[in-house]
């Protein structure tokens, strides 16, 4: 049977996107993606991932002035429009001798579109061209999922989220989706959450309040309830899960509804077993304040959202005015690799002290998780902006 790895084990390489995009005017991707690659680096292969030359050549130029080992740094050139790599990107399974093959799912744009956009069918069978550079088999399955929706903790348990999966597969059972990871991804035990964050809902759901509760504010993207926003593997055992204090719910109406979709998922993950039974240890962690940013017209977030498909409550967009937008903020979606663990920070001078303190209580929390791992906080907001993370823009490739 074919297994998918704990992300907590030994990795022979990160796979990661690296597109340099504005998605705001002043928050440069490049940035983001050079700090990660700098964490990286020294313990692990990195395989940068570009859609041509031009940009290969763009990325070798920032790298030159940096003293990582270049030794430790490769390509791989293909076309793709997305930073998320992890998303449609290779899914590296293993097998009991050794061997390694790559999973093959469905892709349809988060559930945006279908897959048969071009966008779509561009970047799905990424992971099939991958395995025939590599010489590995391909096992292919038309189940539509995207890798940053899965935890899984390498010894038979997953948990998925129902906002995702039956958004994703709306004609398929439970029993239909839990058969088709049981096969692609050697899971026998599931657990299913409910909800991700509100910021991470689709952004053609609904407009959010603006800063203080006055205004609104419009979702900068979102993956569409993606489980690694809010809920995390860190070992076998143990599970990391965001949380809202009741004070914080006090605050407005995004922050109560977060908390209460956070405890109804701590109150099935409290009655939930591993595989063998066991009671998994959960930790808490918080969920940063949420970041207002004012995209212009001519900014890519705005013009994603000016082409989204209509709101479901009826939202009409202003066209041609600056807008406020909220990009999907998360302290889970951190990478785990071999003696690192790349984790988001928010605060930079001139910003709030709440946020501040947020990031120091998230980084604390993650200090005393991973005791025998260097935490390396990054700033993800350019990231973010585009409705992923970190985590969401990489992918491990297991020893």
């Amino acid at each position: 049977m074919w297994r998918f790895p704990g992300e907590f084990e030994p990795h022979k390489a990160v796979w990661m996107g690296w597109l340099s995009k504005e998605y705001v005017k002043g928050h440069k991707t490049d940035s983001a993606l050079l700090e990660v690659v700098k964490a990286l680096a020294p313990t692990v292969n990195v395989r940068i991932c570009v859609p041509d030359d031009t940009q290969k050549n763009h990325v070798r130029k920032i790298l030159a002035g940096t003293q990582l080992p270049m030794d430790k740094i490769s390509f791989y050139l293909i076309p793709f429009t997305s930073l998320y790599w992890r998303d449609f990107g290779p899914i590296f399974t293993v097998n009991e001798t050794g061997g390694k093959s790559i999973a093959d799912f469905n892709f349809n744009l988060w559930g945006y579109h279908s897959d048969t956009h071009p966008h779509a069918r561009m970047m799905e069978k990424i992971d099939r061209t991958v395995a025939e550079s590599m010489g590995l088999p391909s096992r292919m399955t038309r189940l539509v999922s995207e890798g940053g929706a899965r935890e899984l903790n390498g010894k038979g348990t997953i948990i998925l989220t129902e906002a995702c999966e039956f958004q994703r597969n709306p004609n398929l059972s439970r029993e239909d989706l839990e058969s088709e990871m049981t096969r692609m991804l050697g899971v026998t035990n599931f657990i299913w959450l409910k909800q991700g964050t509100v910021d991470d809902d689709p952004m053609n759901q609904s407009s959010l309040p603006g800063p203080g509760g006055v205004g609104r504010s419009y979702r900068s993207g979102s993956a569409n309830n993606h489980t690694d926003e809010y809920c995390r593997f860190i070992a076998p055992d143990t599970v990391l899960l965001a949380e809202v204090s009741k004070e914080e719910a006090a605050k407005g109406p995004v922050e109560r509804e977060n908390r209460r979709r956070m405890e109804e998922n701590y109150a099935i993950l409290k009655k939930s077993t591993d595989q063998d039974g066991n009671r998994l240890k959960i930790i808490r962690i918080p969920i940063p304040d949420p970041i207002y940013v004012k995209a212009q017209p001519t900014d890519e977030a705005y013009l994603v959202q000016q082409s989204s498909p209509n709101y479901r409550d009826g939202t009409v967009l202003p066209h041609g005015s600056p807008v406020l937008l909220v990009p999907a903020l998360s302290y889970c979606n951190f990478l785990i690799s071999n003696d690192v663990v790349v984790t988001q920070k928010y605060w930079k001078k001139g910003m709030p002290e709440s946020i501040k303190k947020k990031d120091e209580a998230a980084l604390a929390v993650l200090q005393k998780a991973f005791p025998n791992r260097k935490i390396v906080p990054v700033h993800s907001l350019p990231i973010n902006l585009g409705g992923g993370g970190i985590h969401c823009s990489t992918q491990q490739q297991p020893e």
